[in-house]
């Protein structure tokens, strides 16, 4: 039985392959296009996995992604009736469900059309495709990759179909939806908040502002604290007006190539915190200080919501993802400021680990097949012995010996 699944049209696009219910390639686009978070469709890191099982796309018996545009429609359109967001912003969301919507042509094209012989027919591939909602897949990608029978489970990210934290009992091969944080509300658009107040303005900088924040002193917490209100039972509000992405929507592009967000915070945060840092601008100890009180604040907010989890599920075992789980600094102290004693949390936390996610949802929830694998490591891409990296310099000679000098080292040890 094999299963291909894929993250697509979203940040750090990837692919999985499951032999009978067991990993046996993971692979990120960015790898292949050397642009980091590679958005769009992931056509090499499908074509690379389907070369290391040795299979070809006519033995694919499921592909599934981890996205599903038809998730929380009710939700999504209260909401844009109530808060008449702006029509840049609708256009944009509903300009990248439709690509999910037509992943099939995508995952054709990939896959080597409707004309090669071992291509996949579009027909052949909608009938065995699985949409996978985006909080699912994240809960799925962590537990059902566990060493654990039962666990508590949480996913906290941006968003995705909607949602923006999320949190489960884990049983077995059963994952039980407890509660759900939606749009607009989001511990991840807060640290991208303030990221890009920092003059951070790439997808994915947030790890910049982690490591920033040793350097400076946490003398902006009371201010930063009006930016979200804790509420009772885990769950959170941003304080809106703040923030513009729920309004006039920040422009977000997914298309083949680097990921670019517009700004999500509105001069309101400025006229709190002084005017923000150009990227191009020194870092001063006031941006550290900043970055200091938004890790504070961050690691409340995520304590706040794992505490409420632990009471509601009396589970000392965590599993725990979304793309604020790379927070390393807040993971390290769960166990000092939470009950829960073992944490499991998937190296492919972030959102390229959902493809993993929705592949294991379509093997358990769908299937009904039990749990035959843990993830003890993150190596699951291509690897390249000695010999292949030696032609490939030889072949390459007069191109590298501009930029580069070579040397071979025989002994390993």
């Amino acid at each position: 039985m094999i299963i291909l699944g894929i993250n697509a049209y979203h940040g750090d696009v990837s692919a999985v392959l499951l032999r009978n219910g067991e990993l046996v390639a993971a692979v990120e686009e960015e790898r292949f296009r050397r642009v980091k978070h590679w958005a769009g469709f992931p056509r090499e890191a499908t074509r690379t996995c389907l070369e290391m099982a040795g299979v070809t796309p006519r033995d694919v018996d499921h592909f599934a992604i981890s996205r599903d545009p038809r998730a929380n429609l009710l939700r999504k359109a209260l909401f844009t009736l109530r808060n008449r967001p702006s029509l840049g912003l609708v256009r944009d969301r509903m300009k990248n469900a439709n690509r999910v919507r037509d992943v099939v042509s995508a995952l054709s094209e990939a896959l080597g059309g409707r004309c090669k012989e071992s291509g996949a027919r579009s027909e052949e591939i909608a009938r065995r495709l699985h949409y996978v909602e985006h909080h699912p897949a994240h809960l799925a990608s962590t537990f059902f990759a566990s060493p654990f029978d039962e666990a508590a489970v949480c996913a906290i990210d941006g968003f995705g179909d909607f949602v923006s934290t999320s949190w489960a009992l884990g049983r077995g091969t059963k994952l039980e939806m407890l509660e759900r944080v939606y749009f607009p509300h989001s511990l991840g658009l807060l640290y991208l908040a303030i990221t890009q107040y920092l003059g951070f303005p790439k997808y994915g900088d947030e790890y910049k502002v982690m490591g920033l924040a040793p350097y400076g002193e946490p003398t902006h917490v009371e201010a930063l604290r009006q930016l979200i209100r804790l509420k009772a039972g885990g769950g959170f509000e941003l304080n809106l007006p703040y923030f513009c992405h729920w309004s006039e929507g920040a422009s977000m592009t997914w298309d083949d190539g680097e990921p670019v967000l517009g700004p999500v915070y509105t001069k309101k945060l400025e006229e709190l915190l002084g005017s923000a840092r150009r990227p191009n601008e020194p870092l001063e100890p006031r941006h550290e200080d900043v970055a200091a009180s938004l890790q504070v604040v961050f690691e409340e907010s995520a304590v706040h919501v794992l505490n409420a989890l632990y009471r509601e599920t009396r589970v000392p075992r965590l599993c725990l993802a979304g793309g604020c789980a790379m927070n390393s600094v807040m993971n390290g102290k769960i166990r000092e400021r939470t009950p829960f004693r073992e944490v499991y949390i998937q190296p492919a936390a972030g959102d390229n680990g959902t493809a993993l996610g929705a592949a294991l949802s379509v093997w358990h929830n769908e299937l009904g097949k039990p749990r035959r694998f843990v993830m003890e490591h993150g190596y699951w891409g291509p690897e390249f012995t000695g010999e292949e990296i030696c032609r490939e310099l030889g072949v390459r000679r007069e191109e590298l010996a501009q930029r580069c000098v070579t040397r071979k080292i025989e002994d390993e040890g």
